[in-house]
């Protein structure tokens, strides 16, 4: 009769762990914050012949996203990245935020981490926010949306070149205060990567882009695309390769 009671309550015991710890990881899902990339839209040239490229980031979940980190993976040929002043481009990036009011010491032109001289790999690096300061992180609350700084968008011509064209200047974790790297936009060869949503209590979201130019178009374009259902299979046994390939 002990043995039994002793059985009994062992099962209730264990009965009890086990949905505990199933209820945990429940709520843990159905109350997650769920972040989407959209396009922020088409924004009209200014009048030096850039403008911005940004995306929206939503939180349709139901918990905050704390501490969000936009980062970016370029996949640029080594011939299309640009020394910052192969072309003199003082004056056509005079746009850029310069933070004056924080005393911040800036190369001219401006301090670019990723050279000619001093390449590597940008591989799930950080970008800013498009909020006052340009900070690395942001809180997404649910049900709102914050804009997410991918690059500037830069035509030149003259100085030496035979022809206008496109460039690309993307930020790092200080925003404009120093940019990552000015990468050259080839005609009808479109520029691809990832952008990845990393908020810390949730497994980020990731997103494929490209950026065209073509004869056909005024300006270049972005576009963002979603991993097949093939794709994220074989993602989701090999979470590193989606980081990281």
């Amino acid at each position: 009769m002990l043995g039994k009671l002793i059985d009994l309550l062992g099962n209730h015991l264990l009965a009890l762990v086990v949905g505990t710890l199933l209820g945990s990881e429940l709520t843990r899902f159905l109350y997650r914050p769920k972040v989407i990339i959209r396009l922020k839209g088409v924004q009209p040239l200014f009048s030096d012949g850039g403008f911005f490229l940004s995306v929206r980031v939503a939180n349709t979940g139901r918990t905050v996203a704390p501490n969000s980190i936009g980062n970016v993976t370029i996949d640029y040929e080594s011939s299309d990245l640009m020394d910052p002043d192969e072309y003199k481009l003082d004056k056509a990036e005079e746009s850029l935020p310069t933070y004056r009011l924080e005393n911040i010491k800036l190369d001219f032109p401006r301090h670019q981490l990723v050279t000619p001289g001093k390449e590597r790999s940008i591989k799930n690096s950080s970008l800013c926010w498009s909020v006052l300061g340009n900070p690395q992180k942001v809180d997404i609350n649910p049900g709102s949306n914050e804009n997410l700084e991918i690059c500037r968008v830069q035509s030149i011509e003259g100085h030496g070149t035979k022809e206008k064209f496109w460039y690309l200047i993307f930020p790092c974790e200080q925003g404009w205060r120093k940019v990552r790297c000015r990468i050259r936009l080839r005609n009808g060869v479109p520029l691809s990567g990832k952008i990845f949503i990393c908020p810390s209590n949730v497994f980020p979201t990731v997103r494929k882009f490209q950026i065209l130019c073509d004869e056909s178009m005024e300006y270049p374009t972005l576009s963002i695309e979603n991993y097949s259902l093939m794709e994220r299979l074989y993602y989701f046994f090999n979470r590193s390769l989606l980081y990281f390939d």
